[in-house]
């Protein structure tokens, strides 16, 4: 009888992998004006409509769009690549500059604008970039915080959006490093404006370690919006890291 020879063994860590879930609810509104996209699980963006101005679900998948495009493409650059604060920025600023241009072209001179949640997810850590009032939280050891600040005044009004000027629009940006289990919240004001924080977590604690699991998490979110009066869009991703059970 033969023994491996324990020389020979090959050992590998137990690899951790990123699963997210996202889903969407039209509330009594005519059109779905959130948007969400991803690339490569490694960059996710939210984007948000401005109802109140014209083209708001166009201008809403042009950011989403661009932004993906600005991350393929920028991250190229050395120079943007080793700061993702920069990067960010960079990106942002792209897509700002797109939407501008947009309205400079026949049947779009009315006007667009959209808020926007960029995140790019590291192998240590995550980075987050906010315009508008879209929000993000994060999840670690149980205890939640908030990651974006809402771009609004005293009554609730947008500050700060996509579109409206050609230069000098700068996002949030904030870093946190992204152990196993730890979880990352997207979501538009139409789930935010209705569903507190205390609540949020308890919901976000359930998520599990599934693709199942997270998709049910944030079905559960968005009917918990719905049932304390949300009639706006809303949109919800969840982005968790875990350990790949398969790799042990």
């Amino acid at each position: 009888m033969k023994f491996p020879d324990p020389l020979g063994l090959k050992y590998e860590q137990p690899r951790d992998v990123v699963l997210f879930a996202a889903s969407q609810l039209q509330g009594n509104r005519k059109q779905q004006e959130d948007y969400f996209v991803n690339f490569n699980d490694e960059c996710f963006v939210v984007a948000d409509g401005v109802g109140s101005m014209p083209h708001a679900a166009e201008a809403a998948q042009l950011a989403g769009e661009t932004s993906i495009w600005a991350y393929k493409h920028v991250r190229q650059r050395h120079t943007y690549w080793g700061s993702k604060r920069l990067f960010l920025k960079r990106i942002v600023r792209t897509t700002n500059m797109t939407i501008w241009q947009k309205q400079r072209e026949t049947g779009f001179t009315d006007g667009m604008a959209t808020t926007l949640l960029v995140l790019i997810v590291g192998d240590k850590n995550i980075w987050m970039g906010n315009v508008g009032d879209a929000s993000a939280f994060f999840l670690h050891e149980g205890a939640m915080k908030r990651l974006t600040k809402e771009d609004v005044d005293s009554q609730g009004k947008l500050t700060k959006v996509l579109g409206k000027q050609r230069l000098g629009i700068v996002p949030q940006v904030a870093i946190e490093r992204f152990y196993p289990n730890d979880t990352v919240l997207l979501a538009t004001d139409g789930v935010t404006r209705y569903v507190s924080e205390p609540a949020m977590q308890e919901i976000l604690l359930q998520s599990g370690t599934t693709a199942e699991s997270l998709t049910d998490t944030v079905v559960a979110l968005l009917r918990k919006a719905e049932a304390n009066g949300s009639r706006d869009n809303m949109t919800a991703v969840i982005v968790k890291r875990i350990y790949n059970i398969g790799d042990i």
